[in-house]
């Protein structure tokens, strides 16, 4: 199958500017600013529309196996897709926890029998997730997977998260850890500050993060290996990044889209579908993110995409649990951060794609370059979309853009040159 992609508006690391794309075996083969005069199977012109790599989104809970009520393999990536995500690093958080090799094997058979979206699975650091033991990280390691985590929980124990992260120096895989210092945070429901009083909830000081962030840190230090920190959320946190990073330690870190468009002010409709782990930033806070993001303190932005039922979320909110679904509204959000920031699109596309790639390791993706799988994005930027149940395809609805006309329009998004979703 030889495909021609005409007069696209490439967005990318390596490309820019008006270009016509040749697809042949899921590899870009060709990337040339004059027309292409030969024999395609399928000529697709964009009209100038914007073409972008596949997504990489890194922190997402597919809630398979054991919580499919709320997300299963099967409608967690047609979601991506429609998001215009290809590749999803997958969070071990499940029931059985992704904590031994078995399970690993099982995510990585069952996504490729459903050829959606690519998966890479992120393996549990302890067993069950419950801080006690370490899992067989060689084992999961030889298996494929991608990092390990005990995402939703912290490796609270210092003498296991040391150990851990001499084992994955070794493998040559990295931590992500979910930084969270459970006795701070405990009896909190929201960041604590003038809103958390203001709106009555009881509050999560900031340091419940920024204490385990400084943890890790001189641990990675001590060990000279990779540590990844999770969904940032304080200014506390991007300082000592920040500082960490021109000291050469090897610590990389994240922040959500959520988190850069939200603030905690926005909680005054108690809603649960802007209840998060950690919670919504003060705008302090989320002005040191977007400045640490410029900067490059911080690495990438992802999802944390994490869906639940809508009997789940409809409680109360000091009840209600964590979590906000956000696989199809990240393409659109870095949309809207460009606009309201003046930040270019292109370095929040690097964000999602490049980066990431560069990151974790991943081979010949995140980058619309010759020699590099087709995992490719056809997006119309002048259209707009509403988000509502019916436009999520996701099973979580559970997104703080509930009702919004969000900008960007994915119209096909595809993986290893096949279309895998087309808007029709």
């Amino acid at each position: 199958m030889k495909t021609l992609i005409k007069n696209a508006n490439v967005v990318s690391h390596s490309t820019n500017g008006i270009k016509n794309i040749v697809i042949e075996d899921k590899i870009i083969s060709k990337i040339a600013e004059d027309e292409i005069e030969e024999k395609f199977d399928k000529i697709i012109d964009t009209g100038g529309k914007t073409l972008i790599p596949g997504i990489i989104d890194m922190h997402v809970h597919l809630r398979e196996p054991g919580f499919e009520h709320r997300e299963d393999l099967e409608s967690g990536l047609k979601a991506a897709l429609h998001g215009g995500i290809t590749l999803v690093g997958v969070m071990p958080n499940t029931e059985p926890a992704i904590d031994n090799p078995f399970l690993v094997e099982y995510l990585k058979l069952k996504s490729e029998k459903l050829n959606l979206a690519k998966l890479l699975p992120i393996g549990s650091v302890t067993k069950n997730r419950e801080g006690k033991e370490l899992t067989d990280m060689l084992a999961m390691g030889e298996k494929g997977v991608i990092a390990f985590s005990d995402d939703g929980n912290p490796v609270e124990d210092s003498c296991i998260m040391l150990k851990a992260l001499q084992l994955s120096k070794k493998i040559g895989l990295p931590i992500i850890n979910h930084c969270e210092v459970k006795e701070l945070s405990r009896n909190g429901h929201v960041r604590e500050g003038y809103y958390s009083k203001h709106y009555g909830i009881e509050g999560i000081p900031d340091i419940a993060e920024s204490v385990m962030v400084a943890r890790d840190i001189e641990l990675a230090k001590y060990c000279k290996t990779h540590v990844h920190i999770a969904h940032l959320s304080t200014k506390a946190s991007v300082d000592l990044i920040r500082k960490t990073k021109k000291e050469g330690v090897m610590v990389t870190s994240e922040v959500t889209h959520n988190h850069l468009l939200f603030t905690d002010k926005d909680l005054s409709d108690y809603s649960t579908n802007k209840k998060v782990n950690p919670p919504l930033p003060t705008q302090k806070d989320q002005l040191e993110l977007l400045k640490g993001l410029q900067e490059g303190v911080i690495d990438i932005i992802v999802t944390d995409h994490a869906p639940y039922s809508k009997k789940e979320k409809q409680v109360e909110f000091q009840s209600a649990p964590y979590g906000i679904s956000g696989v199809e509204t990240l393409l659109s959000s870095l949309i809207l951060l460009s606009q309201k920031y003046d930040i270019n699109f292109i370095d929040l596309i690097k964000k999602v794609t490049y980066y990431p790639a560069k990151i974790f390791g991943i081979e010949n993706v995140g980058d619309i370059k010759e020699g590099y799988f087709a995992d490719l994005v056809i997006l119309d930027t002048e259209k707009f979309w509403v988000v509502d149940e019916l436009s999520l395809l996701s099973k979580g609805k559970n997104t703080p853009f509930l009702g919004e006309r969000l900008p960007g329009v994915v119209e096909k998004t595809f993986v290893e040159g096949e279309i895998k979703y087309d808007i029709g």
